[in-house]
């Protein structure tokens, strides 16, 4: 019996989670642990290790420490990003956030402000938020490891809301100034959320974005307002944003 990609997803995020809290595991332990056959186990390691997550070894596997500290350093742009993205929301705001990870991290700066966040990422409801923030979750099938919500379950719910504010991350942005995104069932909840908004589209996305693309278009570079990126950005490509009329924010 073929097993959904989802459970697949899942449970591989599941063991790198576990190889990042141990730092170095057997694959008999991993066998024990997920209850799954020795042949799982090797594939999955083999996906982790293909994807630069972890070291192989025999009997086992260790986290990659190079990719783990270039992590690190990802994690604290995001966090200066999304630091700075809580400057420009204000008091009885209402926002769509999409399943970004930047985008989410937003959610912990917003301080002393009651404002209404309607987003179809369900991690969401795992941040620590000021009490003034009410979250709003749209529903719909949660895709993993994004725990992105999507469909139109999802879709509907989130037309049945309004918003003056869109704060949204990407997979990346093509020469032509194209907003992609590598999930294709996000493609719709991407575009509403940059068409609808009434008053702001932002932008949240670290630099390295700027020179690679996904395969789904959601929108294009006009629609943003702002953009808040890392101090790595090149100047030419800030003076060629600004040109656009786009405010654009290092840090």
């Amino acid at each position: 019996m073929k097993i959904k990609k989802s459970i697949v997803d899942k449970r591989r995020e599941e063991i790198l989670n576990y190889i990042s809290s141990e730092n170095t595991v057997t694959s008999k332990e991993l066998i024990e642990k997920f209850k799954v056959s020795e042949i799982t186990i090797r594939r999955d390691l083999d996906f982790l290790q293909s994807l630069g997550k972890i070291q192989r070894f025999h009997g086992g596997a260790r986290i990659n420490k190079c990719q783990d500290s270039a992590n690190l350093l990802l994690e604290n742009k995001k966090e200066k990003i999304a630091k700075k993205c809580a400057d420009f929301i204000n008091n009885d705001d209402d926002i769509f956030i999409n399943s970004s990870s930047t985008a989410l991290k937003v959610l912990k700066f917003i301080k002393n402000k009651r404002v209404n966040i309607i987003t179809n990422n369900a991690k969401a409801s795992n941040v620590k938020i000021d009490p003034l923030v009410n979250v709003i979750l749209t529903g719909g099938r949660v895709s993993y490891p994004k725990n992105a919500m999507t469909g139109t379950f999802a879709l509907n719910n989130l037309k049945s809301v309004a918003s003056n504010l869109s704060i949204i991350g990407i997979s990346g942005i093509t020469e032509e100034g194209e907003l992609t995104t590598s999930i294709i069932d996000e493609v719709e909840i991407n575009q509403y959320m940059l068409n609808e908004s009434t008053e702001k589209n932002i932008l949240v996305c670290d630099s390295s974005k700027f020179s690679q693309s996904a395969n789904f278009k959601i929108g294009t570079i006009q629609s943003i307002d702002i953009i808040i990126t890392d101090n790595e950005m090149s100047r030419s490509k800030v003076e060629n944003l600004e040109k656009l009329g786009i405010k654009v924010i290092l840090v």
